[in-house]
């Protein structure tokens, strides 16, 4: 069942865990970025599914304890997944998020049903920027992407927000299409605001082409 209210969360942590940040959620502390718990949560569902994995293995004749034990295996697969899941969806503070700067973008693109990719700059020699729409259109197609770029780095946490800026790019030319207020010194706590300001225009100007 999905979990809908923090107690429902903080009940299933606290079946998990004795030690760590799910410990300390299941104890009531919230945390300001959800990111060490996700981590968390995804270390111990590996483990978990590697346990499952083991359990199922054919081993001779039935063993009713054996057969516990897989059931008992399920539900604290089943219990984590469900916690992943409700952690994924929660917003954190963005002054003390340590998030990666484009997981809102990305998101908010995939739910714009507006294809991306990570764009590679050799010059630089790191992940630059999110590239959306298609990159390498079929034949026939005309070229159109928007280059989406993050002041500082898309791999840097969401506590070091300056900013988007992001650039159509067509069989014309490459044309400014937005840019954050204040950029390249963009407040932190515009973070949220601007993230949907950028994919609503992207969105909108990818549709027109």
């Amino acid at each position: 069942m999905p979990i809908t209210t923090q107690e429902q969360a903080r009940a299933i942590a606290s079946t998990l865990s004795e030690a760590g940040p799910i410990a300390e959620f299941a104890a009531g502390s919230t945390p300001g970025c959800f990111a060490r718990l996700r981590l968390a949560l995804a270390d111990m569902r590996r483990e978990s599914l590697a346990t499952e994995a083991v359990l199922n293995m054919p081993d001779g004749p039935d063993d009713p304890l054996m057969e516990r034990g897989k059931e008992e295996m399920a539900e604290i697969t089943s219990a984590i997944t469900t916690l992943l899941a409700w952690t994924e969806d929660q917003p954190c503070q963005v002054e003390s998020c340590d998030c990666r700067a484009d997981r809102l973008l990305r998101q908010l693109l995939k739910e714009a049903r507006v294809p991306e990719q990570t764009g590679y700059s050799a010059e630089l020699g790191r992940n630059s920027c999110v590239i959306a729409g298609h990159f390498e259109p079929d034949p026939g197609e005309r070229t159109a992407y928007v280059l989406i770029e993050h002041r500082n780095h898309i791999d840097h946490p969401v506590r070091a927000h300056r900013g988007w800026r992001a650039r159509l790019v067509t069989a014309d030319g490459v044309t400014p299409l937005y840019e954050a207020p204040g950029y390249p010194t963009a407040p932190v706590s515009s973070y949220d605001e601007d993230t949907r300001a950028c994919v609503r225009t992207v969105a909108a100007a990818l549709a027109r082409t």
